[in-house]
């Protein structure tokens, strides 16, 4: 049997997916439990590629807290006036850097 999977379009669109899951009952660990569409990866998959992201120094504890205030958000802070520059730059270097690790992975 074959699954069709919708494809994610972007890093944000992945990241926006993965707040949303865990906001959505508290931490949801797999496909099995996400209601939404069908996606090509885990939610633990994108926890594991963040961690190693981490640990290779790729992500910073900023980083990560303008990916979370903004991935809660679900916009990027291209799109609210209320961002910074700071946290507009430190979310562009984040994705980027996420696009590539998603890439390597084959999310995208």
């Amino acid at each position: 049997m074959r699954e069709d999977y919708e494809p994610f379009n972007s890093a944000e669109e992945v990241w926006f997916w993965f707040c949303n899951s865990l906001s959505a009952r508290g931490g949801l660990r797999s496909k099995s439990d996400y209601w939404g569409k069908l996606r090509n990866c885990e939610i633990s998959d994108i926890y594991g590629i963040v961690k190693n992201m981490k640990k290779n120094h790729h992500l910073t504890n900023r980083h990560l807290r303008v990916m979370t205030e903004w991935g809660e958000k679900q916009v990027s802070p291209w799109y609210d006036k209320r961002a910074k520059r700071s946290e507009i730059r430190l979310w562009e270097e984040a994705m980027r850097n996420f696009d590539v690790y998603l890439k390597y992975k084959e999310i995208l």
